[in-house]
């Protein structure tokens, strides 16, 4: 396996670590592998451990050439620069991708919580002019192929900060700002590419209408969606596995329910059908 530490800018602390398979010739990898670019959560105040490395590896057990990116956050997290951040690993990703053996078209985000709000916004707003420009390269070079989205938030002023039953005191001021680049919703439309969406009903941070609101736009604009809706479970499941649990309560509650550990199998299979 290669596994290494990027730093992407010079002038920050943002980080792409990667889980690459040191390749042999394995079957059905001839035209490259999928890559995945993981995106923790931690309502852009820290990153969530248990939504990075164990969500890499858990994938790259599927098949798939990970990545965990090390966004900006606290107080020095805004918009357009944590966009260009994530806009930034899948440059670097898709720039290496016949060195790494992975197919350039294949190239998903996966987040979970704010980094599920940060997969929304590159869904939806790669195409501003800002962000390829200061990248240097065509809008086109860095969107995303598809995106995976967990537990994450497309209506952020209408949905939790004038909701207080889920309004987050511990979350950075960048969500709490209410910036209309976090109100992801406005910004569907045709250019949007493929989502699969996973949500607990019972999510004590994240309305679960919020999942509802952007699988009825995909099915509106007829972009391939995938819903997922689980009665058991709470914010910040993860992976739901031996590699993501926190402590013992998390172990109980999955194992409570265990259809909600299914979704790694059913994105997974949902990733690999797109280039079928």
């Amino acid at each position: 396996m290669i596994h290494k530490r990027i730093k992407l800018f010079e002038d920050k602390e943002v980080y792409l670590t990667t889980y690459i398979h040191d390749d042999f010739g394995a079957y059905g990898t001839e035209n490259g592998r999928g890559a995945i670019i993981v995106l923790p959560g931690g309502a852009f105040a820290f990153l969530a451990p248990n939504e990075g490395e164990p969500v890499a590896v858990t994938f790259l057990q599927k098949g798939f050439n990970t990545f965990v990116l090390e966004y900006t956050v606290g107080d020095d997290c805004k918009y357009p620069d944590v966009l260009i951040e994530c806009s930034k690993a899948i440059q670097v990703v898709r720039d290496n991708a016949e060195a790494w053996n992975i197919d350039p078209h294949r190239i998903a985000l996966m987040g979970f919580s704010a980094g599920a709000c940060l997969a929304g916004v590159s869904a939806t707003q790669w195409n501003d002019p800002q962000i390829a420009q200061a990248l240097g390269v065509e809008p086109t070079y860095i969107r995303p192929d598809a995106a995976v989205i967990a537990y994450g938030c497309w209506d952020n002023s209408g949905t939790i900060w004038n909701d207080p039953e889920f309004v987050n005191p511990d979350a950075s001021q960048f969500p709490k700002s209410c910036p209309p680049q976090l109100d992801m919703i406005h910004y569907v439309g045709e250019h949007v590419c493929p989502l699969f969406v996973w949500h607990n009903q019972k999510d004590k941070y994240v309305p679960v209408r919020n999942a509802l609101m952007i699988a009825e736009k995909m099915c509106e604009l007829k972009i391939p969606v995938e819903l997922h809706l689980y009665t058991g479970g709470e914010h910040g499941m993860s992976v739901a596995n031996e590699l993501s649990y926190r402590n013992e309560g998390e172990m109980r509650l999955s194992q409570k329910n265990p259809n909600i550990s299914l979704w790694v199998d059913m994105a997974a299979n949902w990733l690999k059908s797109l280039s079928a």
